[in-house]
């Protein structure tokens, strides 16, 4: 039918392109196509009907495997800093003066008494960096399935002469 509908479109396609009317020839065209397939169609129906009578076919199916793959989470790996507080000591040597009086005169000094005084700050210093990222790993997976194919059982009654021939696909 196909094959009729084609050429009636390219015939009706020329014929508008040529008078003017290229869509109404392509429409048209088509429309004769499937006109002369139903009429002519009706003699080569009754050809394949006369064949049918005489052999019959069967449709022998399997399964075939489909394999898809899609990414799906499994799980979820959380990165953070933790602050860890722990105690540490320190020794400083720290200087001071100490006032030696000898006895002598009876003249009083004022002398001022100095020490060092420790004082502590503290900043943030980088000791490591760490990267976090992810990689492609692949493995081979195997998997089993059973898969169904249709197979043909003849089974022969009284003298029927069956001549079997093997169709490779």
């Amino acid at each position: 039918m196909a094959r009729y509908i084609v050429i009636g479109l390219l015939a009706g396609g020329i014929a508008g392109w040529l008078t003017g009317f290229f869509i109404s020839g392509i429409v048209g065209g088509g429309l004769i196509g499937a006109l002369l397939f139903r009429l002519k169609g009706s003699g080569s129906e009754q050809q394949v009907q006369d064949r049918e009578d005489s052999s019959q076919k069967m449709e022998l199916k399997e399964e075939e495997l489909e394999i898809k793959k899609k990414r799906v989470q499994t799980g979820e790996v959380k990165v953070r800093k933790e602050v860890v507080e722990e105690e540490k000591t320190f020794k400083v040597p720290v200087r001071r003066e100490e006032m030696v009086i000898e006895t002598g005169d009876e003249e009083e000094l004022r002398i001022p008494v100095k020490e060092e005084e420790v004082n502590i700050s503290k900043q943030p210093v980088k000791i490591a960096e760490v990267d976090v990222t992810t990689e492609q790993v692949e493995e081979m997976k195997t998997i089993r399935t059973p898969l169904k194919k249709e197979t043909v059982d003849v089974e022969v009654e009284g003298d029927a002469d069956v001549k079997e021939q093997r169709e490779d696909p």
